[in-house]
């Protein structure tokens, strides 16, 4: 059965376009990029970008969320809004703080952090 997630990656049309808002914009370490594929690892879980291809799944976020945690919400979402980035507005919940970001290709990724639970 399942052991855990090999990889998530998102299909994108401009991958120079999402390499720069992921590793850029967001800090995702880029450790892996040629012409069609650009990976990092988080935590355990592997993250790509994928360049679309004929037969391949149009780009957008199409029902999947992907939920990146950091360390503090509200910073990250003042920086990336003073980058040009749509950032939505930030929710404080219970079990933590988030907003969602748009990035290229209309996909909606969410930054979270953890109450915390002390």
């Amino acid at each position: 059965m399942v052991a855990g997630i090999s990889v998530v990656y998102l299909y994108v049309r401009d991958l120079e376009a999402a390499v720069e808002f992921f590793r850029d914009r967001l800090g995702i370490p880029i450790e892996q990029e040629d012409a069609t594929w650009a990976e990092a690892t988080l935590g355990e879980t592997r993250f790509a970008l994928h360049a679309w291809h004929e037969g391949a799944p149009e780009p957008g976020s199409g029902g999947v969320r992907i939920s990146f945690r950091v360390g503090d919400v509200d910073s990250v979402a003042a920086e990336l809004r003073e980058a040009g980035v749509d950032v939505g507005p930030v929710h404080r919940e219970d079990y933590g703080t988030h907003c969602d970001v748009v990035g290229p290709e209309g996909y909606v990724v969410s930054l979270f952090a953890p109450a915390d639970m002390d």
